[in-house]
Formats: C-alpha cells, sequence, structure tokens
C-alpha cells in the first residue's frame, strides 16, 4: 500500500490533536484540556504523563526499597529538567547526589544551591523517550538511563553544582571530565 492511498487514511473528524511543548524538558504533548498544572516549570501534560509512568514505582515504594530508589532517581531526573527560571538549582545537586553517591541530601543541604544556572538548550531524552520505550525495555533500565542523561546533560554546570553538598567527583572522575573533557560514567 502506498503512502497516498485512500485506505490508508483515518478520518479523525476533529482533526489534529493541539500540541504543545513543555517549558522545561521540550518534549513535544498533546495538550489535554482542564489537566491540572502539578509541577511548576513543567507542562500539565508532561507532568501527567510523568505521574502516570511512575505510578507503579510510587505503589511499590513504601514495601519495596529498590522501587523506593528508582522513584527518587527518577524524580531527581525529572525536577532537574523542569527547573523554575530564576530558582536555585536544587534539582540538578539533588540527581547528582543520588547517582554520584546514591543518596538524596539531608534536609538544608542543598540551600545554598546556585542561582542563575541556565538548563541545557536540548536534553538527549525526556519522561516522553522514556514512557514511550516501556513496552520494550524495562523500567528500572529506563529510569537508570534517563537519569544518566539528564546528569550527561548538565555537566557543563557540575562543577558548579559540585560546589554544593559533597563536592567531590565519583571515583574516576575528575573536575576536567565532569566539565565536558569527557563522558560521565
Amino acid at each position: 500500500m502506498s503512502p497516498v492511498d485512500p485506505r490508508a487514511a483515518v478520518h479523525d473528524p476533529a482533526g489534529p490533536a493541539e500540541t504543545a511543548a513543555c517549558p522545561g524538558c521540550g518534549a513535544v504533548l498533546a495538550v489535554v484540556p482542564g489537566l491540572p498544572l502539578r509541577h511548576p516549570g513543567a507542562s500539565a501534560g508532561c507532568a501527567a504523563l510523568f505521574a502516570v509512568t511512575v505510578r507503579g514505582l510510587r505503589d511499590e515504594s513504601a514495601q519495596d526499597p529498590r522501587a523506593a530508589g528508582l522513584l527518587q532517581l527518577a524524580t531527581a531526573a525529572y525536577d532537574a529538567q523542569h527547573l523554575v527560571p530564576g530558582e536555585p538549582a536544587a534539582a540538578p545537586v539533588r540527581l547528582r547526589l543520588v547517582l554520584e553517591h546514591g543518596r538524596l541530601p539531608v534536609p538544608g543541604e542543598v540551600t545554598d544551591a546556585p542561582a542563575g544556572i541556565t538548563p541545557p538548550a536540548h536534553w538527549t531524552t525526556t519522561i516522553a523517550d522514556l514512557a514511550a520505550d516501556l513496552d520494550v525495555v524495562d523500567l528500572p533500565t529506563l529510569v537508570r538511563s534517563w537519569a544518566t542523561a539528564v546528569r550527561a546533560d548538565w555537566s557543563p554546570s557540575l562543577d558548579r553544582l559540585r560546589t554544593v553538598a559533597g563536592g567531590t567527583p565519583p571515583p574516576g572522575e575528575t573536575a576536567t571530565t565532569a566539565n565536558g573533557g569527557g563522558h560521565l560514567d
């Protein structure tokens, strides 16, 4: 069947769905009227997609430490992609701590997170990419890959982010490799 074959076309009387780019991660998603805005720095559709994608982790986190850890990692990655403009960059600091030190910051640890850090202009992977791949790749693998990609996207700012909360690079990484001189993993 050729692409212009009329049998291949599906008629949608409502027309194409309206889409909008998320102001945080740039994912282009369908606009769903009436969705509440749940996350500052994110579109309502993007925040809803995140909530649906990690619902199972959220449901299991109280009984399963692995699910709780993955939920922390997913939340840190999502928050790092959806900063509120002008606010301190605590979210990428949290992501760095989870990935490099296996922990969330203790209360008050990132109060001096740097402000004025510009997020990357383009993200390698977003929650929309993660959700699209769920039918072929398991969620834990996707979350780890996504979080690592978000950290790599932030790599030009990692030296400034390291000044907050345990400012040492992980084993095998130097300040030079963290600042765009090499891969972070």
